[in-house]
């Protein structure tokens, strides 16, 4: 190989050298850094030192908060489903889902023909009611003078020709030729059954003319009660109420003029002025207004009594007690009728039970006499009684029918009043109109449809009532209370602080061994804030608050329970100093002796699993100090305190 051909090296033996002196110094870094680390190690430990694993933190004033928290979900409690009362066809629908509504508006309406039909059926209604009344009017004023008069008129000859044919009987039986044993025994035995027959025939009179006039005196009761009715309604409204009316209760009359009773002197009330007479109310405003406006005593509403000295009236109260007093009075006068009737009837039972002794007691007689003319006196005596049963059956015809009549007229003005009552509520609910100011949340049917009065046709709800459902432990639910404030947050709407307060604490439910209170909390909703149901929500209940107490992180106590301590950081190094401690929440307790403000106080660091370089170098790549050395002041206060 010639010279050309040999490889030329180019200094190799300093490269060699260079390598070498390269390495060297590679091998040496790494070991010193081995070497740093296992000292930094040994130095500041693996995490398990208290003294490394520590920061210091500044001792201040603050307020001290106490709280527990319950997760739940907003809901719109506030909603209500709305449906026509009968069957029929949607006729208008007036919203859609989403839109607003004011209490009121109309949402939904029946079809034109089922609307006419309810309308009907209400007027056929309130004719039944009246019709009712005036039977039950008629009814009360019970049988005329006239009809009882001659009935008894009746009755009274009746029973005296029947006497008269039994004493000529008994005189032809004791004063003839008979005089045989058994005639004489026969004619005793009939003269003391014709005894007891005029005996059972005067106490029957007795007791009618009781009878009648405890009759009297209710009806006469009834009357002035039901005067002192209308008379209270006209004092108090001006107006002659319809015979019709007279029946209804003062809450059923005010119903059915479609107002209350406060209402109409409430409104009065409000007046300056003397009203000129609405012609399309019941009442007479005028009337009414002198009443709130120039009498010597106030009128009041919304009360249970007038004064007894008349300091004040109340117009609700008068009425009250003055139809109470009528009723009595009606339900008095029906048992007073009802009592005649039973009593003439058990009175009638005596006379026939004599009447049926003085027969026998006859009979007797003709079984030991055998004369025509006898025979004839029989007769005519049978005939007598008859008429005489006959007028004792109208009379007793009269109060029977009276007290049974009465009983079934109440019963059907009952059942009117009644059917009445669900016309117009039927009616009404032709017309679906909003409950309350909201939100439509669903419309259930379409124009057209056929309903049912259970089909849900239109569903309201308030969004301005919001809750949320939560819960607390038993531990805590002693220290709430029902309307005790609540902070609320919204996972949906951060760092966005609601208000509320506690609406309800439900019962205590077990489990798994862990008893809680359901809570509802009422949310305050700023306006420009709007939520959904379902939102998940967090609700913070202030348990105990403590201003300006001195404060301390808890990771900064050791010591025992009996004696805890702090180490405090002074000019000569830490102090290991004894503390007293009051309250505390999760992160601060506040020292009542041992320090003052401003201390720092050693506090152990929650993340424990530091690695050495970083202890050793910091962060930023400069030394920290190590035990006796310190990072700048203070610890971060957390949001549960303020300054």
């Amino acid at each position: 190989m010639t010279e050309e051909q040999r490889p030329v090296s180019v200094g190799n033996d300093d490269s060699r050298r260079d390598f070498r002196r390269y390495s060297l110094i590679v091998i040496g870094l790494i070991t010193i850094l081995v070497i740093a680390y296992f000292a930094a190690f040994a130095l500041f430990g693996s995490g398990e030192s208290n003294d490394d694993n520590r920061q210091p933190v500044v001792v201040q004033r603050g307020t001290l908060i106490q709280s527990v928290s319950a997760s739940g979900t907003v809901t719109f409690p506030e909603i209500e489903s709305l449906n026509f009362e009968t069957s029929g066809n949607v006729g208008q629908i007036h919203v859609a889902e989403g839109d607003e509504v004011t209490e009121g508006q109309i949402l939904a309406e029946l079809d034109p023909v089922t609307i006419a039909n309810l309308e009907a059926a209400l007027v056929n209604a309130e004719l039944s009611v009246q019709d009712a009344s005036e039977a039950l009017a008629e009814l009360l004023a019970g049988a005329s003078s006239l009809e009882r008069a001659t009935a008894e008129s009746n009755l009274a000859e009746a029973r005296l020709a029947s006497l008269k044919a039994a004493e000529a009987m008994e005189e032809f039986t004791v004063n003839g030729d008979n005089e045989n044993p058994a005639t004489i025994a026969a004619n005793a035995a009939l003269a003391d059954a014709n005894y007891e027959l005029e005996r059972a025939i005067a106490e029957a009179d007795k007791s009618s003319q009781l009878n009648d006039e405890l009759i009297i005196g209710a009806q006469q009761s009834f009357a002035d009660y039901d005067s002192e009715y209308q008379s209270g309604l006209i004092g108090w409204f001006g107006i002659d109420v319809p015979e019709e009316d007279l029946s209804l209760s003062p809450a059923q009359l005010f119903e059915k003029w479609d107002t209350a009773i406060d209402q109409i002197f409430l409104e009065s009330l409000s007046s300056q002025k003397s009203p000129e007479n609405n012609p399309d109310t019941p009442w007479n405003e005028a009337v009414v207004w002198i009443w709130t406006h120039l009498t010597p005593y106030p009128v009041i509403t919304g009360c249970d009594e007038t004064s007894p000295d008349y300091q004040f009236r109340c117009p609700s109260a008068e009425l009250d007690d003055a139809w109470e007093a009528r009723d009595a009075a009606s339900d008095l006068l029906a048992e007073t009728i009802d009592s005649a009737a039973t009593d003439a009837i058990a009175q009638q039972k005596l006379v026939e039970s004599a009447r049926d002794a003085v027969e026998d007691a006859v009979s007797a007689v003709l079984d030991s006499t055998n004369e025509i003319e006898i025979a004839v006196l029989v007769a005519d005596l049978n005939k007598k009684r008859e008429l005489e049963i006959e007028a004792e059956s109208t009379v007793a015809e009269l109060d029977k029918l009276d007290a049974l009549e009465i009983k079934l007229a109440t019963a059907a003005i009952n059942t009117a009043s009644a059917q009445y009552d669900s016309a117009v509520n039927i009616l009404e609910s032709a017309v679906l109109s909003a409950p309350f100011d909201g939100i439509v949340s669903s419309v259930a049917v379409s124009v057209g449809d056929s309903v049912t009065r259970n089909t849900p046709v239109v569903s309201v709800l308030d969004p301005q009532v919001i809750t949320v459902e939560g819960s607390i432990d038993e531990i805590d639910a002693l220290q709430v209370a029902v309307g005790d404030s609540v902070d609320i947050t919204v996972d949906a709407l951060p760092g966005q602080l609601l208000s509320g307060v506690i609406q309800e604490i439900g019962d205590g439910v077990n489990q798994q061994g862990i008893v809680e209170f359901p809570l509802t909390i009422l949310v305050s909703l700023p306006e420009d804030v709007s939520l959904i149901e379902g939102l998940s929500a967090t609700s913070t209940l202030v348990l105990n608050q403590i201003d300006n107490a001195l404060l301390a992180p808890l990771q900064a106590v050791g010591g025992s329970f009996n004696q805890p301590t702090m180490d405090v950081i002074t000019d000569d190094g830490i102090v290991t100093t004894e503390v007293s401690l009051g309250a505390s929440n999760d992160f601060w307790v506040v020292v009542e002796s041992g320090l003052v403000e401003n201390q720092q106080v050693m506090m152990t660091v929650a993340d424990e699993a530091v690695d050495p370089f970083e202890q050793f170098f910091g962060r930023s790549g400069a030394i920290r100090g190590g035990p006796g050395g310190f990072d700048g002041g203070g610890g971060r206060i957390p949001g549960g305190v303020g300054r």
